[in-house]
């Protein structure tokens, strides 16, 4: 059992390295706005992301098997059990725990600094194509009256009307 919870939490880091991972590999893409690394990447994190929650129904009912052969309080959480576990000399359990949290939070940082760099380039983006647009915007020509003015569609099939 204690075996079966090492192994699902170191299984968890590797997940939890690969994501990581992913998402540095994602922030340049994201910066260069490379739409198809940026696809590809996103269908890794994906797969990724559901490889980790496989786990989840695993760890708990091994963590539900621990607190039963251990006899700890049965409301017990992770923390605690880690805790307990460590303290009767299972010193891996919580370096694992540990080292599980820290890359955790390593990749909410990642994906938070994408999330960031991913909204900069779209602003970016729509910067650019609003300039595009003013550029290729031929409806401003310079009229008799020695001005530009905006030359509107409906004003010339009005006039053919008449």
């Amino acid at each position: 059992m204690i075996e079966k919870l090492k192994e699902i939490l170191f299984t968890q880091l590797q997940l939890m390295g690969e994501l990581l991972a992913l998402l540095k590999r994602e922030t340049p893409e994201l910066l260069g706005v490379n739409l198809e690394a940026i696809a590809e990447i996103n269908d890794l994190k994906e797969s990724t992301t559901a490889r980790i929650e496989e786990y989840t129904e695993p760890l708990r009912q091994t963590i539900l098997d621990v607190i039963a052969s251990f006899k700890f309080p049965k409301k017990a959480t992770l923390v605690e059990v880690v805790t307990l576990l460590g303290q009767q000399g299972y010193e891996d359990i919580p370096r694992l725990f540990q080292d599980l949290n820290t890359q955790a939070k390593q990749v909410q940082r990642a994906a938070a600094v994408n999330q960031e760099v991913a909204e900069i380039s779209l602003s970016n983006l729509e910067v650019a194509l609003i300039i595009l647009a003013q550029l290729l915007d031929q409806s401003w020509t310079y009229c008799f009256s020695g001005k530009y003015e905006k030359w509107l569609a409906e004003e010339i099939i009005f006039s053919e009307k008449v």
